[in-house]
This record gives structure tokens, C-alpha cells and sequence, in this order.
């Protein structure tokens, strides 16, 4: 009965709280991990004690999600100082193997670090329209703007980002040219 009780929540509150959770945290998958632990928490909490001392349910999961939000900040600042107290080589990140890095992967990539580079709101606006395939009322529903102001801000996003890759690929070529000479 719980399994019902918690896939009818479940369906009624994901994007609402996926919404939230980017709002807030700003990258997609740190906002997709915090309310899978939400998810995974109720889920482990309708077990133990049941549901029906539970009133709202988009209540009770938004204010476990403001704590997963403050929990996934609080973890953010431990990694910052962690950082300052590591070498360099601990410092540098695993890569992969180039034979396995294929080129949509490569500029998705590329798109998405320039992308965390765009001020805030309109890095929100590009992630909830492009990562979530969210239509622009939904986008603006979500951050609280008119449609008009979610266009504008895809409109600027998409050109910084165009002048920003355009820049990258001239300098990676005269990189690449001056090797050669």
C-alpha cells in the first residue's frame, strides 16, 4: 500500500520539486542528486512510520528538500577547504581515455562550462529550457518572469555562449596551427 501511496506523490511532485532544486542549487545534477535522497528518504520514512500522520505531502517533501539544499551547500564549503589542503596532483581530476570521448560529448561539455559562466538567471533559463526541455511558459512559471523575459534571457544566453565557443575554437586553431610550424 505504501508502494501506491508513494508513486501517486511521487508522480504529483517531481517536476514541481525538480524545479526547486534548480532554482536553488543552480546545477542540474546536484539539484537531480538532492531530490533523489529526498525521494529516497520519504520513501524509507512511509516504510518505518507509515503516511498518514503526513497532511501535505508537497509540504513535507519541500522542507526535506530545503535541508538536502542546505546540506548539498554546507558539503560544497567542506570541499572548498578540502581543496586548499590537497597537492596539486590530487588536485587534478581523473580524465578519460580520449578513445572514449566522442565529439557531441566533447561539445556538450565545452557548452555546458560556458554556460555555468552566464549570470545567474540566465543560466537558470538555459538549463530549465535546454537541460529540461521545459517549454518557455513553464520556464517562466518556474522563475517567476513573464514569457517575454524567458526569450530575452535565451536570446542573450545562446549568443554569449555562441561568442564564447566561437572564441575557444579560434584559439584552440591558432594553438593548433602554431604546433605545427
Amino acid at each position: 500500500m505504501n508502494n501506491s501511496y508513494f508513486e501517486r506523490v511521487y508522480e504529483k511532485t517531481y517536476r514541481p520539486l525538480l524545479k526547486y532544486a534548480i532554482i536553488h542549487l543552480s546545477d542540474p545534477t546536484d539539484a537531480e542528486d538532492a531530490l533523489q535522497n529526498v525521494y529516497v528518504d520519504f520513501y524509507r520514512r512511509i516504510e518505518r512510520y507509515g503516511h498518514f500522520d503526513i497532511l501535505s505531502p508537497a509540504s513535507f517533501l519541500t522542507k526535506m528538500l530545503k535541508r538536502e539544499i542546505i546540506k548539498n551547500y554546507r558539503e560544497r564549503e567542506q570541499r572548498k577547504l578540502h581543496l586548499f589542503d590537497m597537492t596539486d596532483e590530487e588536485r587534478l581530476p581523473e580524465t578519460e581515455p580520449f578513445e572514449d570521448v566522442v565529439m557531441d560529448r566533447a561539445l556538450a561539455e565545452q557548452i555546458l562550462a560556458q554556460a555555468k559562466l552566464l549570470p545567474k538567471e540566465l543560466y537558470r533559463t538555459f538549463v530549465l529550457y535546454y537541460g529540461y526541455e521545459l517549454s518557455v511558459s513553464e520556464v517562466a512559471a518556474a522563475l517567476g518572469v513573464g514569457k517575454e523575459a524567458v526569450k530575452s534571457r535565451l536570446f542573450r544566453a545562446r549568443k554569449q555562449l555562441k561568442t564564447a565557443c566561437d572564441g575557444m575554437n579560434d584559439r584552440d586553431r591558432r594553438i593548433g596551427g602554431n604546433e605545427n610550424e
